[in-house]
């Protein structure tokens, strides 16, 4: 969907991004991450032309980017950043509605698009629609931004830095919406973050930035396990990986089927992760749980022993 081929940019003197080569699958979540600096969101911003890049190639869908108009191409993108970039004066109805507007789409079929998308991003017609951002909290705002970006129905969504500014709490629950958001929509998207936790958690596709280059990509399981250096092992969590893969990984991977014993007395489901296994584990001082499905029926247990990968409890 999108192919970025030895593309360097320079500003001046400098080299914000040096020599990066990298594909991002139809359907795909690719996260940049980095530090601060290291052309993260110069890279993302090439890719709508916002910032021309200076030498190598940009493709979607095949074509290079320069044989499109910028703003036919940026219409095709839906773009959400950090500061949500809604107009102040304008409702939320309104700023969802801007670029169908500029695409000259028939009123009704705004209208619904609106209804649909609001909807869609949990903000009721009847409470929000007349509202102006700043009547709404820092996540509500995130979710116009949201919608506003996909009002067009684009293949492609640019994000940038969108849950930063917020609240732990309301950026966890933003982060899985974007989630089960792309699962139903399969757009193909590409999200800047200097957060690692983010990164692991929304990343299909990782991609770690230091000085301008691309230090190592792949999956972040294999990142994780595998670092290519000792920078990317650093930005990883160094000797605190353990925790963050077991973050990503659900205890129905390890749990084993019901046995003769009793059942333990602390529960928990089976798509819950293993890191949130172990903190129960440690707050309740149990060595074993029982692995519950949706309904609260149990279906497995796990011990600690199974959990740190111990493939025996004998």
């Amino acid at each position: 969907m999108i192919d970025l081929i030895h593309v360097t940019k320079h500003f001046g003197d400098a080299v914000a991004v040096d020599d990066i080569s990298l594909s991002v699958a139809r359907g795909e979540l690719c996260v940049l991450v980095g530090t601060s600096g290291c052309g993260k969101s110069t890279t993302l911003r090439m890719i709508n032309r916002l910032i021309e890049h200076s030498e190598g190639e940009i493709h979607i869908d095949g074509q290079q980017i320069r044989e499109f108009r910028e703003e036919s191409l940026r219409r095709r993108m839906g773009y959400a950043i950090q500061s949500t970039g809604l107009f102040p004066h304008w409702t939320v109805a309104r700023n969802i509605g801007l670029v169908p507007r500029l695409l000259k789409w028939p009123a009704a079929r705004i209208q619904a698009r609106v209804e649909e998308l609001m909807a869609l991003l949990g903000l009721d017609l009847e409470e929000f629609a007349d509202k102006y951002p700043h009547q709404l909290s820092g996540g509500q705002a995130q979710r116009v931004g949201v919608a506003r970006a996909l009002a067009a129905d684009p293949d492609i969504l640019l994000m940038d830095e969108p849950f930063g500014a917020l609240d732990p709490l309301t950026r966890e629950g933003l982060q899985e919406e974007l989630r089960e958001l792309q699962g139903r929509l399969e757009k193909t998207i590409v999200f800047v973050t200097h957060d690692m936790d983010e990164a692991l958690r929304l990343a299909d596709h990782l991609v770690v930035m230091h000085q301008g280059r691309i230090k190592q990509q792949g999956r972040p399981l294999e990142l994780l396990r595998e670092p290519a250096d000792a920078f990317v092992e650093s930005l990883l969590g160094g000797e605190g990986r353990g925790l963050k893969e077991a973050a990503l990984l659900p205890v129905s991977q390890r749990m084993l089927p019901l046995g003769p014993r009793l059942l333990a007395r602390e529960r928990i489901g089976q798509q819950a992760s293993l890191r949130e296994a172990l903190s129960l584990m440690l707050w309740r001082h149990a060595e074993r749980l029982t692995v519950v499905d949706d309904d609260d029926l149990p279906v497995g247990e796990l011990s600690l022993r199974r959990l740190v990968g111990v493939r025996s409890d004998d």
